[in-house]
């Protein structure tokens, strides 16, 4: 019996009831319920409750044990793969650390080359300026004649004597001309053109006079120092004999679309202005042509 029902239990003479008068009912023999037994049955059933929650308890308790064991195995798993995955990150950690000390290494390591190749450049470009002045230096006494017709057999001097003659310089053939030869012209397989003429002088002075005074010959042919036939009319230039980087140089200069008016060679430099009212510029460099913008 629960503990619920035992509030509504009731003995056998209690639930009689009194008897009512009833004269014509017969005698039913009273029952007559001894304390001792009321004890009895209600000894039995709090005895069945105890072990009814006696067993609850014991199957609640072993449900309670068998999940703290499983619990208990999970969270030792799981207690497993975090260590291993602290062992792991504390690995990766000291990669990191290793690769930042190494990427550290390697980017002061980087900045000295970088240093070491700037001052290489420098280096460089000192020396292939040094190398291009040298290389126009040896010129400095030439001067380059263009347009002038080739000829089988011809004898340059007595062509340099006429030309002298020509615009009224002074000149001794064999103090003052070291050589004159002819060169050949370059991406020019085809000769569509006459090679230029160098003439070389032992003076740059003079070299300088001469060539000043060419330079006045506006219009100059090659009638004009004798030579006849269908050549005749070729117009005839005379310039400093420049390095070929000098050359380049100078054909950037004249670009049209660097803007300037102005563009001429003088003593073998070249010499840039936009107006009259403007600076002279000169370039000795591709880094002097960033002034002209």
């Amino acid at each position: 019996m629960l503990p619920m029902n035992k509030i509504k239990w009731k003995c056998p003479s209690c639930k009689s009831g009194k008897k009512k008068d009833n004269k014509n009912s017969p005698n039913t023999p009273r029952l007559e319920c001894s304390s001792s037994q009321s004890q009895s049955m209600i000894n039995i059933d709090a005895n069945a409750i105890m072990e009814h929650f006696d067993g609850r308890f014991s199957a609640l308790q072993s449900a309670i044990d068998s999940l703290k064991s499983d619990v208990n195995d999970k969270l030792t798993g799981l207690s497993a793969t975090v260590n291993s995955w602290e062992t792991k990150m504390n690995g990766f950690a000291s990669l990191i650390a290793l690769l930042n000390e190494q990427i550290s290494d390697l980017k002061e390591e980087n900045d000295k080359l970088k240093q070491d190749l700037d001052h290489i450049r420098s280096k460089v470009r000192d020396i292939s300026d040094c190398n291009d002045r040298n290389d126009q230096w040896v010129r400095r006494s030439n001067i380059q004649i263009n347009g002038v017709p080739e000829k089988k057999g011809e004898n340059l001097l007595s062509l340099v004597k006429s030309l002298a003659q020509k615009c009224n310089f002074i000149i001794n053939i064999d103090s003052d001309v070291d050589f004159v030869t002819r060169v050949a012209v370059k991406n020019d397989a085809d000769n569509k053109t006459p090679k230029p003429i160098i003439l070389k002088m032992h003076s740059r002075y003079k070299k300088d006079d001469f060539l000043s005074l060419l330079r006045k010959l506006k219009n100059c042919t090659a009638s004009d120092i004798g030579i006849t036939g269908a050549q005749s009319g070729y117009k005839i230039f005379f310039n400093d004999h420049l390095s070929a980087k000098n050359k380049h140089l100078l054909k950037q200069a004249k670009a049209k679309e660097k803007g300037y008016v102005y563009c001429w060679v003088r003593n073998c430099s070249i010499m840039v202005r936009r107006s009259d009212q403007s600076p002279i510029i000169h370039i000795t460099s591709e880094r002097s042509l960033n002034k002209i913008v």
